[in-house]
């Protein structure tokens, strides 16, 4: 399943900086973690705050990789998502609708091979929509605890 490399440019999506990065070693190769990530519905099963995943609209191929868009409830927001970006198996991006915190935002979760597992890098591009106190939560607080629960909790559904 492994195949030729893409690059990922954020630039390509957004003008955004990068505002948060995580990264987790996980022990198993990258087709396991690989199959977990790209189950758009089986989300629910590992990151924090997402009920509900609906897949809306799947790109020209009737496929729901790059192109397609999806929603998912994200506590009491609901997410507006498209895949920008889709490179099996190592990682997607994904844009977000503009919303009350953030906008312009770009997410991508990528994947490298590292000895027998797999380390994931989650980068989200975004820039603030909301007052400084909101801003400062969501970027400090909200966004870098669900980002890591998230990462932690991948790892254990893989396992």
């Amino acid at each position: 399943m492994t195949s030729t490399k893409k690059i990922f440019n954020a630039k390509d999506y957004t003008n955004a900086p990068q505002q948060l990065r995580k990264t987790r070693l996980i022990n198993a190769p990258i087709e396991e973690v690989w199959d977990v990530v790209a189950n758009h519905g089986g989300m629910t099963e590992w990151m924090p705050m997402i009920s509900h995943v609906e897949l809306t609209k799947p790109n020209a191929n009737g496929e729901f990789t790059e192109g397609c868009e999806r929603e998912c409830q994200f506590g009491p927001d609901l997410l507006k998502e498209k895949i920008v970006f889709w490179d099996a198996p190592y990682g997607y991006a994904y844009q977000i609708a503009d919303m009350h915190l953030v906008k312009d935002h770009v997410g991508y979760i990528q994947l490298q091979p590292k000895g027998s597992g797999t380390e994931v890098i989650w980068t989200q591009y975004f820039y603030p929509n909301s007052n400084f106190a909101m801003n400062f939560v969501a970027r400090q607080i909200m966004m870098p605890g669900v980002m890591s629960k998230a990462l932690k909790n991948l790892g254990k559904q893989v396992a």
